[in-house]
């Protein structure tokens, strides 16, 4: 067991799936663990169980005996904890930096990076190596199903993560193997730019001993002349044909978790055995409901970026080429709004029917910026007959009222549940109402 040069950690903001995560590991090692959050989760029902000393509110009262301060990236500067913190000097980290921190006590470590895809490739990655015996810590960005947390110490010899691009703190980790899964613009607004965000790729692969990344032009750019950087040819992708998950994105995914397994002296038979019984992170093409028949579907996904969401499309009707598609999407952050509205709305062009969510603005006032029912009129000027609608509301009743009043006309269809923010609060009563109706059906065939 690692010997920390500390035993009492604050973390503030803790109701994440990140830090909340990082709080974990620590609880592994015996060490003692407190923080707060605003608001009640099941991530702080978690710690709660294992010991740990959570409080929801941040008025600044902070415990006695503290040796180290970490915050995420929703508490602000001005926060009163993080003023208390530095009053009595405390060594202060955010999420990411203490990430780093921590990674350096692994004599290895796995670091998955890209602007998508990560936490399903560190997943897949920590599926294989727990099959094969290895016992690695892992730090999931996400809940994979079936699993009691997202993270784990181990044995402490082997550690894989997902790092985080969006605060740029990615570069300050050290990796043994890094992974980009790819390089997009998405969140370089927080770096200062598609350049600087770029420059954070190259950052983190400069101080990794080895490096895997697919062969495409924009990767080829980013890190010429790192001599350690492996280039992966896409098409490993068609051996991954197959898998439990749908779609060319989680068949890449799982090519380059594959190629990672070698790495650690896996056999590629077993590797790709392993990843039959891969149960799926949560929120990724995740089935929520079914009817008896097949006919109906209700699936949930976390995509918030047009390269997300156009791969979870093409999954979709892959699966399910003869279901009409019906799309409910919920942009996250109005910044996405502005940079990418008209992309979005051409991809939801594709869909036999699409409802645009009142956006969640994930901590950031910044709603002046964009508007988001833009996104509707360009669906509907780009078709002869309207099949989008606006939304102005994000309370679950009133979401789920509107959609299930739509999907009556169709008898066989897909309906997908998209964004990464509070849209995911009306499956249930979706999946509630869809299955009275699937019982009423029946009883009427009787």
């Amino acid at each position: 067991m690692t010997t920390f040069p500390w035993q009492h950690v604050y973390f503030s903001g803790c109701g994440g799936v990140g830090i909340s995560g990082l709080a974990h590991l620590l609880l592994d090692c015996g060490l003692k663990v407190s923080g707060s959050d605003l608001l009640e989760s099941g991530f702080l029902t978690s710690l709660r169980r294992r010991g740990a000393s959570l409080r929801l509110g941040q008025t600044g009262n902070l415990p006695p005996g503290l040796e180290l301060f970490v915050y995420s990236a929703a508490v602000p500067a001005d926060n009163p904890e993080r003023l208390e913190a530095r009053r009595q000097a405390l060594p202060c980290y955010s999420r990411g930096e203490f990430l780093a921190l921590l990674a350096s006590y692994f004599p290895r470590v796995i670091a998955v990076a890209g602007s998508h895809g990560k936490t399903s490739v560190s997943a897949m990655l920590t599926h294989i190596a727990v099959c094969a015996g290895l016992s690695p810590a892992y730090l999931i960005g996400g809940e994979v199903q079936g699993w009691p947390r997202n993270a784990a110490y181990g044995a402490g010899k082997l550690l894989i993560t997902e790092v985080d691009e969006s605060d740029g703190t990615q570069a300050l980790l050290k990796a043994s193997l890094a992974i980009i899964n790819n390089i997009d613009d998405d969140h370089c607004w927080s770096l200062g730019g598609e350049a600087a965000l770029e420059l954070c790729f190259r950052d983190f692969a400069a101080q990794a001993k080895k490096v895997m990344c697919w062969n495409n032009i924009k990767n080829q750019r980013v890190l010429a002349g790192l001599k350690q950087v492996e280039f992966l040819e896409p098409d490993l992708a068609e051996g991954c044909a197959g898998l439990p998950l749908p779609g060319l994105h989680n068949r890449l995914n799982a090519a380059i978790a594959l190629q990672a397994a070698k790495e650690l002296g896996i056999e590629a038979a077993f590797a790709r055995q392993a990843l039959q019984s891969f149960p799926g992170v949560a929120r990724r093409l995740s089935q929520r409901w079914r009817s008896a028949d097949g006919a109906r579907i209700l699936i949930e996904d976390y995509a918030h970026h047009p390269s997300e969401l156009r791969a979870g499309i093409e999954a979709l009707r892959e699966q399910w080429p003869q279901h009409a598609l019906l799309i409910a999407f919920q942009p996250h952050r109005y910044e996405r709004i502005k940079r990418y509205g008209e992309e979005f709305a051409r991809l939801l062009e594709s869909a036999e029917k699409a409802w645009v969510v009142s956006p969640f603005a994930a901590w950031k006032q910044d709603c002046l910026i964009a508007d988001p029912k833009q996104i509707v009129l360009s669906i509907n000027n780009a078709r002869a007959e309207a099949r989008a609608e606006y939304i102005d509301s994000a309370q679950a009743e009133q979401v789920s009222a509107k959609i299930l009043k739509d999907i009556s006309g169709y008898d066989k269809f897909v309906l997908a549940i998209v964004g990464a923010g509070n849209i995911a609060d009306c499956l249930r009563p979706l999946s509630e109402n869809m299955q009275k109706s699937e019982e009423a059906r029946s009883d009427r065939k009787k």
